[in-house]
């Protein structure tokens, strides 16, 4: 099912809202909105580098050190800039057409699952929408060991 105005839609075709988008962009957006099936999670360096790997194999590596990050042309990575909110890691980041985007990364409170949390501009009213993504730990004894490591 699509968003309204970002193309797609349960009735096929595009719908109100694409502008001057081309096909490309709108497919760069799909992939935004879209959530990935299965997410893995790895601390590469402490509290400086989350990397995770979705389902299609492809890794966002999120550095919160205010580095200068790397222009890839590859596509199946992406450096991401972040930043610690308490427990939560925060993206400041641009959608396919520039406009503002936030993502928000949080365990729960049991560790069993994790949420990602997607803020987005849209459309020439700047209108918001927020979508909730809920990951599921895979084997709730991982999540639970992995806990008392903290």
């Amino acid at each position: 099912m699509g968003i309204p105005g970002m193309g797609g839609g349960p009735y096929g075709g595009r719908r109100g809202g694409g502008g001057n988008e081309s096909d490309k962009d709108r497919q760069k957006m799909q992939d935004v909105v879209n959530p990935t099936r299965a997410l893995t999670v790895a601390e590469a360096k402490k509290d400086v580098e989350i990397d995770m790997f979705d389902d299609q194999e492809r890794k966002s590596a999120f550095y919160t050190d205010g580095r200068k990050l790397q222009k890839t042309k590859d596509s199946s990575t992406q450096e991401i800039s972040a930043h610690w909110d308490g427990n939560r890691l925060v993206t400041d980041e641009k959608t396919p057409s520039g406009r503002k985007m936030t993502r928000t990364y949080e365990l729960s409170y049991d560790g069993t699952q994790m949420y990602e949390t997607l803020n987005l501009t849209r459309g020439r009213s700047n209108s918001q929408v927020s979508i909730r993504y809920v990951y599921d730990q895979a084997d709730a004894r991982t999540a639970t060991s992995s806990q008392t490591r903290q």
